[in-house]
């Protein structure tokens, strides 16, 4: 039976930091073994203010700088508000692609949903992935 504490450790680790007050911001480095294997371009998108109700849509690129396939073993995700989509066939070396995020924005305010990638570079390490920026009010209807 495979060994899952620590991945679901560092799921939860990214789940508390999600929920944390204040301003967030992903550490930029890449201290994985993907370091050198694979090139990620934003991993934290802000959308700044957007309309309730309106779908935000969001696209997080790669490419695979190694000389090996890459797989995306496992993506997770911090909350049902957010539906992601990403390749599931290998990644040929020097190829790009996406991972696109959309959240529902169904609730006003603030928002920073994250969500982890495990490649098969480093299946033990999740690298994190951040959507944030704020959720206008919502219109009322005007009554006659």
């Amino acid at each position: 039976m495979k060994n899952t504490k620590p991945q679901l450790f560092a799921f939860v680790f990214f789940l508390f930091l999600a929920c944390s007050a204040g301003a967030q911001n992903l550490p930029t480095g890449d201290n994985s073994l993907n370091a050198g294997k694979v090139s990620w371009t934003d991993r934290q998108l802000k959308t700044g203010a957007v309309p309730f109700g309106e779908p935000v849509v969001r696209e997080f690129w790669l490419k695979n700088t190694s000389s090996e396939n890459l797989i995306l073993l496992r993506v997770n995700n911090s909350c049902s508000c957010l539906k992601l989509e990403w390749p599931e066939s290998p990644i040929a070396p020097g190829q790009s692609a996406r991972i696109k995020a959309t959240y529902d924005s169904q609730k006003e305010g603030d928002f920073y949903r994250l969500f982890t990638v495990q490649t098969n570079f480093d299946p033990n390490q999740s690298v994190p992935f951040a959507l944030s920026g704020k959720v206008e009010k919502r219109m009322e209807a005007s009554r006659n």
